[in-house]
């Protein structure tokens, strides 16, 4: 059915088990995955308002999170090499997360998107918004969340 699943991450537990969970279904599947992590164009503070600070220590944030990026993107190679599944890392530079997960699944050709879902829930959701949904709003491919 899927020949090719993107499988984005931010390192978090839940999306730990969506990668053993992703990398199972391409295995059943004979898929080949795509591991992805991005990288927010400029840190943030609480109420999304950019936080100044001088061109070094921009560089120097932004060298910290790719190479996050690249050890989370590792998790899922690491498992899609015990279960013997193609695998393709994707670490890239992106304006929001979700923008960035439909930008790598349509570059890269993928069929679905595997993603995981932290559950949050009421005034937490509306605060810290949600990745998943927009994702499952803004995609033109099938997205399968796993929870």
């Amino acid at each position: 059915m899927f020949k090719h699943i993107l499988i984005p991450t931010d390192g978090s537990p839940a999306s730990a088990k969506a990668i053993k969970a992703g990398v199972a279904l391409a295995k059943e599947m004979g898929a080949r995955v795509t591991g992805y992590h991005g990288v927010g164009a400029a840190p943030y503070g609480y109420y999304g308002e950019p936080v100044l600070i001088d061109e070094r220590s921009y560089a120097k944030a932004e060298r910290a999170f790719l190479a996050a990026g690249e050890q989370h993107v590792a998790q899922i190679a690491k498992a899609a090499r015990r279960a013997r599944v193609p695998f393709e890392p994707l670490v890239a530079r992106t304006a929001t997360t979700y923008q960035g997960i439909l930008d790598a699944a349509r570059r890269r050709k993928c069929d679905v998107i595997f993603m995981a879902s932290h559950g949050r829930r009421g005034f937490k959701a509306l605060l810290l918004g949600s990745v998943t949904q927009q994702v499952l709003t803004h995609s033109k491919i099938p997205v399968l969340v796993y929870r």
